[in-house]
Formats: structure tokens, sequence, C-alpha cells
């Protein structure tokens, strides 16, 4: 079980500074003696931890356990993500395999994080690693895949890649397909001559195929290599495989020679699934040649390996049963604040909806006080009439209008906002829907391109990460379309601050005139308009107050809208007339004016009030239909803005409103 991972610590020893010497492990636990707790004592700390892997592995878990605590604590993101690679390959020696892929992800998930194409390797590697001491050779590849991806960097060791292409080609041979279990494992050895796990690994694909002398081959050439880089347990398997060999073909001396060779080897202590294997094939040699005392010993020493492994195995068990609880405790403590988190969720919509309440209350209590207001106005007027020739009285009845005036000015601001509403809701609405489906479809796309990797279809999933990154930036642009809405009705609601700033007049005008059209639509579902637009793209941004253009704009359109409400309905109930409600707004640049026009196709203005239309409280509409104050506030903001705002109107065809706004563009 541990060779494997041994295979990978190879990788991880060629650019170690080989901390597997003794001496080398004495003199970094001396210079940690020295180190203050910085990142360079966590580097020692998971070099010493790197040191001990195969030595002991609950040392250099402890070392790979401090080493995280310090990063952690420093915020060193390195650090942290090479000590959880280290706990992960530590935990998987000792057969812990749910703590070690629990380390293995997070360090993959930091890994990604920081963009870090070697970190990113390594820990596909580890978890690729972890996955064939399993036996779940198709996960194995599915992490093998990504590492093979990522060392493909210039930035990633040479001998790393072989291993990985390595480990690769020995997942395939597990599962049978030895075409591709040997493309990766030539790949690996054009890489490097020096590792005597590609040796092993092409032997046993060569002995998949049949093809033995292939194998025998490669079995003899990794002897060598093994026994001067010390890896005895790649020797075991090379003599195990050959003696296998040798009994297909008959060489039974061979064969015994070779299985009682994997015996003998030196730190064979240390991997006793191999020497169980050769202890087995013994046994069942010397039982066809009838040799009982042979064979009865080999019987003996298989069953003691076999005792031995179900000790550890049984140890591995209780480890993973404590992980286990460890693991359930947390995620009680996660589900408890995500519980926590709901209940707050839900305390502050009700806190929202309550909020809203208020609002209406309030801004009904604002309405029915405007038309109070208009009919105290009335009576007012009929007072002032009375009473003309006291002077006192006039005075005071004046300043009361005043005031008035003033309370129903902010009311007329405020029925706006409440008209703004509804075509708010409908305008974001979908720029929302857009954030929504293309979350929907980035989900779908990220399982595909998954599956696409899975497959090893690199070109596919390249091209599935162009469509997801398209995607986010669709995203992107519609939240931030729904967001300028918000901004927008924000800006609407406040009171002007008087300061200009640099705007887009054409889109100004564009909000709200959609803005006004669906607010009418939410009271009047039957009602269908043209919008047509004209908009001069030379303009640019130009200085002025938007909230004030905007409530002009906004009560120039609600008139239009009304304008053409009216005469749709006058056309309904009288047969045989076709009618289409048409709004238009056009913008143009003359010299240095911005020239803004306004018009509809209903019924018009009267000629004998075309002359009061900008008078305060004076309306065409039914009472408690308007206030009479819309025209007066937009030709107030006009004139204050330096500008010009007249109409022309004809009766039973339409009005047109225009905006001379004497502002240079910026």
């Amino acid at each position: 079980m541990k060779k494997t991972f041994f295979i990978l610590l190879v990788s991880f020893l060629s650019f170690k500074d080989a901390i597997g010497q003794h001496n080398y492990r004495d003199s970094l636990k001396h210079e940690l003696s020295q180190t203050k707790a910085d990142s360079s004592k966590v580097d020692l700390l998971d070099n010493i931890g790197w040191s001990f892997v195969f030595l002991d592995e609950d040392s250099a878990a402890n070392y790979g356990r401090k080493g995280l605590e310090i990063a952690k604590q420093i915020n060193y993101k390195t650090g942290e993500a090479n000590c959880l690679g280290l706990l992960s390959f530590s935990l998987s020696l000792n057969g812990n395999f749910i703590g070690a892929l629990d380390f293995g992800f997070k360090n993959l998930s930091l890994s990604e994080n920081l963009k870090d194409t070697i970190l990113i390797a390594t820990a596909n590697s580890t978890l690729m690693t972890c996955y064939l001491e399993q036996d779940d050779y198709e996960q194995a590849l599915k992490y093998g895949l990504q590492a093979e991806l990522f060392s493909k960097s210039p930035k990633v060791h040479t001998g790393t890649r072989a291993i990985i292409l390595g480990l690769l080609g020995s997942a395939y041979e597990k599962l049978n397909q030895p075409d591709s279990a040997l493309y990766y494992g030539l790949k690996s050895y054009a890489l490097t001559k020096e590792w005597s796990g590609i040796y092993l690994t092409l032997g046993n694909i060569y002995a998949d195929k049949g093809m033995n002398a292939q194998a025998l081959e490669y079995y003899r050439k990794g002897i060598p290599v093994a026994e001067k880089s010390a890896i005895y347990i790649d020797l075991v398997d090379i003599y195990n495989g050959m003696s296998k060999i040798f009994e297909s073909t008959d060489q039974i001396d061979s064969s015994v020679y070779y299985a009682q060779k994997s015996i003998k080897q030196k730190g064979v202590q240390s991997y006793p699934e191999g020497e169980l294997r050769a202890a087995t094939h013994l046994a069942h040699i010397y039982n066809q040649r009838g040799m009982k005392d042979s064979t009865i010993k080999y019987l003996q020493l298989s069953i003691a390996l076999r005792e031995k492994l179900f000790s550890r195995e049984k140890t591995r068990e209780a480890q993973s049963y404590a992980f286990n609880e460890q693991i359930h405790q947390q995620e009680l403590k996660q589900k408890i604040e995500q519980d926590q988190l709901q209940y707050r969720n839900r305390l502050n919509v009700y806190i929202l909806l309550a909020g809203l309440l208020i609002l209406l209350l309030v801004a009904g209590g604002l309405w029915r006080r405007n038309i109070y207001r208009k009919r105290s106005f009335v009576l007012l007027q009929k007072q002032k009439q009375e009473i003309d020739n006291q002077k006192s009285k006039v005075e005071q009845t004046l300043e009361e209008l005043k005031n008035t005036q003033s309370q129903l000015i902010q009311s007329e601001k405020m029925a706006s906002l409440g008209e703004l509403t509804a075509g708010i809701a409908h305008e974001i609405q979908n720029p929302l829907n857009f954030v929504n489906n293309f979350s929907e479809v980035n989900t779908e796309l990220i399982d595909e391109m998954k599956s696409e990797l899975a497959n090893g279809n690199n070109q596919q999933a390249i091209e599935l990460a162009d469509d997801i990154k398209e995607n986010e930036q669709k995203i992107n642009h519609h939240g931030k379309r729904a967001g300028d809405i918000v901004k927008g009705m924000l800006q609407h609601s406040r009171s002007s601050t008087g300061v200009k700033e640099p705007t887009d007049i054409n889109a100004l005008a564009d909000e709200y005139l959609r803005l006004s059209y669906h607010g009418l639509r939410a009271k009047d579902k039957n009602f269908n308009a043209e919008m047509v637009t004209d908009f001069d793209e030379s303009i640019g941004k130009i200085n002025i107050i938007p909230q004030n253009i905007g409530r002009v704009l906004l009560n120039l359109y609600n008139n239009a809208f009304y304008a053409c409400a009216e005469r749709s309905h006058a056309s309904t109930s009288s047969a045989g007339q076709t009618y289409e409600p048409t709004v238009s707004v056009t913008t143009k640049k003359s010299e240095n004016n911005i020239i803004i026009t306004v018009s509809d196709n209903g019924n018009g203005i009267p000629k004998n009030v075309v002359d009061k239309i900008f008078q305060p409280f004076f309306t065409t509409k039914p009472t408690g239909s308007g206030t009479g104050l819309g025209l007066s506030l937009s030709y107030d903001i006009i004139k204050a803005a330096g500008g010009e705002i007249k109409a022309e109107t004809k009766e039973g065809e339409g009005s047109k409103f225009i905006i001379e706004l004497l502002f240079k563009t910026i």
C-alpha cells in the first residue's frame, strides 16, 4: 500500500533538497530551534515532517500540524498549503484515508485560490495517490489527469511531471486499459531513467499484455536503479513480477529464486503486502511440488503477515472512526450556525416587510393629505376673492398658501416616487432573470466541463470554460444593470443636493421613459403603447443635476402616457376606429444647446388652456387624478437650470414638449 506514496515522495524530494537524509534532518531541527514563529519556521516544520514520512508517520503528521497552526496565525497561505499536503500524505500512510482526503481537498482548494501551478499539480497528485491506495482507480484518474494538465507548466519540475505520468500509467494498468497505460508509461520513461517506479510500471504493463520478454527487460533495468536509490519497495514488486512471469513459462526454479529475493529484501518490514504476496506464491509452488515442509513454512509466514495487516487495519479503522466523529461534531456546529443565520435572515425579512408597510401607510397618508390640501386651496381662493380689500387677512392667506405649496411640492415628489415603483419592479426583474438563468446555465456547464476533464477532453473543457466566462460577463452586465436601476430610484427619492455631475442624457431619458410606461401598465394591464426613441449619440455627457432633470422627464412622460390612455379608452368605445398609442422622445445637439423633445398622439391640450399649463395647481385631469404641480415644477427646474421649456399641441392629435438645455457637453 505504501509503494505508491513512496513514488510521489521521490517527486517531492526532487525539489526538497534531499530532506530524507539523516544529517540534513538533524540540521533542520537545529535551525528550527533558532527560528522564531514566521514563514521560515513553517517551511522548516514542513521539511522536517517530509523527512519523517517513511520513518515515523505520526511524527510527520505532528510536524505538519504544528506548521499548519503557525501558518494560519501569520496568514502564510503557501506554507499552509504545503502543511496540508504533508498531513494528507502522512494520514494516507497510516491508512486514515478519510482524514487524508479531508486535508487533501483543503490543500487543493487553497492551492487553486493561490493560483500556484506547482501547488495545484502537487495537490492533485496527492489526491490521485490516495485514491490509488484505496483501489479507487476512476477517482485516481480524475485527479491524475488534472495533475498532468498543470504539470505541463514550465514551472513544474520535470521529475514531478514524470512521476505524474507514471502514476497515470499505473492507474490505467489497474483498470485493464493497457494501451493507455503504455502511452503514459512511455511518456514518463522518456522524461526520466532514474526512477525505479517507471521500470516497475512498464514491466507490469507488458506482463499484462503477455509480452514477457519486454516485461523482463524493464524489470531487470529497474533492479539497479531501485538498489541505487534504496527504494526496496520497488525491488519487492519487481522480484514478485519476475517470479510470476517465470512461473507462467514453467521456469519454476527461477520463479522460486525471485520470490525468495522479495522476502529477503532490506526494509521489507515496512511493506508487508509485498512480502505476503511472495510468501503466498512460494507456498503455492511448493505445494504443487509436494514439498510439505516448505509449504507449511510459507503458509505460516503468510498467516503471520495477514495477522499483522489485520491488526494494522483495525488501528486504521479506529483512527478513521475518531476522525469521522470529529467531522460529525463540526457538521453539527455548522448546522447550528446555519440555523442561527436563517433565523437572523427571517428576522431581517420581517423587519423589511414592516418597514415597507410603514412606507405604504405614510404614502397613503400623504396622498390623502394631498387631496385635502387641494380642496383647501380651492376654498382659500374663494375666501381671497371675498376679502380682497382686507390687506392684513390677504397677507396671512398668502403666507398660508406658500406653506401649502411647499408641502404639496414635496407630496408631488413622493407621488412620482410611487408611480416609479411599479416600473422599477418590472425593470429590475429583467436583469435579475438574466442573472438567475445564466447562473443555472453555468452550473450545467461546470458539470459538463468536469465530465470532459475526467474523460481527458481538454479542448472541449476549454471551450466550456470560455462559455462560462462569457456567461459570467453577462451576469456582471445585468447585475450592474439592476444596480443602476436601484441607484436611479434612490437618487429620485432623495432631495436634490444641487450638485451638477456629468450625466448621459440619452440614458437618463431612456430609463425614465421605460419606468413611466411600466408604472402606468401596472395600473392598467390592458394599456399598451409604442415607445419611439431617436437619440443623438454625439451628445456625450453634460453637466446637470440628474435628479431634477429626471423629475422633469418623468412628469412629461406620465402626462404623455396618460393622454394616450385617455384617447385609447375613447377609441375602444367607438367602433370602427383604429388607434395606436405612441410616445416619442428625441435628443439633439444644436451648437452648445441640447434639445429634448417628448411627443404623444393623445387627445392634445385645448387651445383655451394651453397658456395655463405651466401655472401651479392647474390641471386638465379629473379631480383626484393630478395635483397640477407636475408641469409647474418642471418649468421651474428647467428655468433654474438656465434652459427653456415650451409646449406645442393640436387638440385631438397630440402634444409636444420641447426642452432646451443651455449646457456645453463634456
